[in-house]
């Protein structure tokens, strides 16, 4: 047992996910010298996965060029994620006027958005794995661009519905496939603060636009709310055209030393001694030759901007669709998406309740004050992913030379933690105090804080995933991000006439023990998520259908 994980005796060579990642306490440097490793302060530490020597290799690409990527990525994710959904928690009043309709049916239309994002998912991955990330990036925010247009123009309910929907087809991309994206460009020691960076993005910072929303509304009117977000969302296409480069890559699997179930260091160690080396795996049989590999030059700028890159799976299309729905097999993949669907769920659910909490008496809030309630999600999501980037990496890190050097995906778990001692903290104080009519700075204090139970859980078990099932990655995060959506559709119908029916200490009590329950069942995926993954490895239905 390995720090409290149970170890996994069978009849695989070596469980995937699972790598010696620090020379400081690994085994013989015979085994390791011929492994590529980091530079500077992370010299001791072996690059995993391997990169190949073809320069095209995102691992390969210079470190600034990789963050650069991700960079844009998390500005498109803001204006997506940010930009298209919390905006309407200021505009509800302004809306439901306009339009004519109930709280109920102002809900709805983020309801009808995520739906949207929902059913879209699952194409928009199939797509990402047969053709590649670029092109489905650049339509996504195109589409962002058409929706929000449309918003701005709506004269009626029935057509901000459909601009909204129109919306959600771009939003799949930036909520889910993104994750991914860090599992392209770094290798496993340096994900975990970008994957804190991205986390930024999608949700720490999400709720900037809603903040300005309150005042731009007050101002100007809510459609130029829209406008301006057009704005930005012209910026991101353009951006995505020029430097949205394709990050996907076909690299030997003798590279993947993570995922692979085979004990690819010696193979590795054979092929840096000249010889001519055929690996099996999956039915598939691979051959590398060190003596003969001819290395092509980088990409020059402009073919790096091609639309498409070529096929990079030979199964076609109707098989990767489904593909998503198989990893709910995976016992981790069940738990992953309870706690991030959750945890999202309520911080969403709050967004939209805010003017029916804070219009009426006692508050008495206009709609620039609601818009301000944002800053405390803000400030708390900026404090949260700061913390959980820069914690994921060194407690990982620690835990690996307290395991003799060898690295566990369940090593991103501890971070888990502080889940429920801040959920506890943060909804059971908010529900009491917003019924005693107590400030409202202070209930936009408590949201903040409540919102780092997202970064936690999204940092954390986003790093897990992305190191323990990397080759099916995005089909766990599609399909999370799937029925986290599709949830909120169902709560979308009932959340303001709950709230209105028990109160609102009774509504955030019980939100705060339904966090509380989801977080102590990490201890299990901590202590089995080993045997889990040998199992899933054994079962792949995934791997069952590529190799049929």
């Amino acid at each position: 047992m390995g720090l409290g994980i149970l170890e996994y005796r069978g009849k695989l060579q070596h469980v995937p996910g699972t790598v010696y990642l620090d020379t400081h306490s690994a085994g013989p440097e015979n085994v390791m010298s011929n492994l590529k490793k980091g530079k500077g302060k992370d010299s001791e530490v072996i690059l995993v996965p391997q990169p190949s020597n073809d320069p095209n290799d995102p691992l390969n690409w210079p470190l600034w060029q990789r963050d650069c990527i991700l960079l844009l990525y998390c500005f498109c994710t803001l204006v997506c994620t940010g930009g298209v959904g919390p905006i309407l928690s200021s505009m509800v009043i302004p809306l439901a006027t306009e339009f004519r309709c109930t709280f109920t049916k102002i809900s709805l239309l983020l309801g009808y958005n995520l739906c949207a994002v929902g059913a879209v998912g699952i194409f928009i991955s199939a797509f990402c794995c047969k053709y590649g990330k670029r092109p489905s990036m650049i339509a996504s925010m195109a589409s962002v661009l058409v929706g929000s247009i449309w918003a701005g123009l709506a004269r009626s309910y029935g057509s901000m519905v459909g601009a909204r929907v129109v919306q959600g087809l771009g939003i799949a991309m930036f909520e889910s496939i993104t994750f991914a994206i860090v599992g392209d460009l770094y290798h496993v020691h340096q994900r975990g603060s970008r994957m804190g960076l991205y986390v930024l993005a999608q949700s720490g910072i999400a709720n900037i636009p809603a903040v300005a929303a309150g005042k731009i509304t007050m101002d100007l009117g809510w459609r130029y709310v829209f406008y301006l977000l057009s704005i930005f969302a012209g910026i991101g296409f353009l951006l995505s055209l020029f430097f949205g480069w394709e990050t996907m890559f076909i690299r030997n699997e003798l590279y993947n030393i993570d995922t692979s179930s085979q004990n690819n260091i010696e193979t590795i160690q054979e092929l840096k001694g000249g010889a001519s080396v055929s690996h099996q795996e999956s039915g598939v049989e691979r051959t590398l030759t060190s003596t003969t590999d001819i290395v092509p030059p980088r990409e020059k700028f402009f073919r790096r901007m091609k639309l498409f890159h070529g096929s990079f799976s030979d199964d076609s299309l109707w098989k990767i669709v489904i593909r998503p729905v198989y990893v709910l097999l995976n016992p981790v993949v069940l738990w992953s998406i309870l706690v991030i669907s959750f945890t999202s769920v309520w911080i969403i659910g709050v967004s939209i309740l805010i003017a029916q909490i804070f219009a009426p008496p006692p508050f008495l809030l206009n709609t620039a004050q609601l818009g301000y309630m944002g800053a405390g999600p803000v400030i708390g999501g900026l404090l949260g992913c700061i913390i959980c980037g820069s914690v994921s990496d060194p407690i990982a890190r620690w835990l690996t030379r307290r395991n003799n050097g060898t690295y566990e995906p369940e090593f991103r778990l501890p971070m888990m933690v502080g889940m429920p001692v801040i959920s506890a903290i943060s909804y059971f104080l908010l529900g009491n105090l917003i019924n005693g009519g107590y400030s409202a700075i202070v209930a936009s204090a408590l949201w903040g804080l409540a919102f780092v139970t997202v970064q936690i859980a999204a940092v954390a078990t986003g790093g897990y995933v992305v190191d323990a099932f990397r080759n099916v990655s995005v089909e766990i995060f599609i399909i999370s991000m799937t029925a986290k959506n599709f949830i909120w559709f169902g709560f979308s119908f009932f959340l303001n006439d709950w709230l209105a029916t028990v109160g609102v200490s009774r509504f955030f009590n019980t939100i705060g023990a339904i966090q509380i329950c989801l977080s102590l069942t990490t201890i299990p995926v901590y202590i089995y998520g080993k045997k889990i993954r040998a199992w899933w490895h054994l079962h792949n239905v995934i791997e069952s259908t590529h190799s049929s």
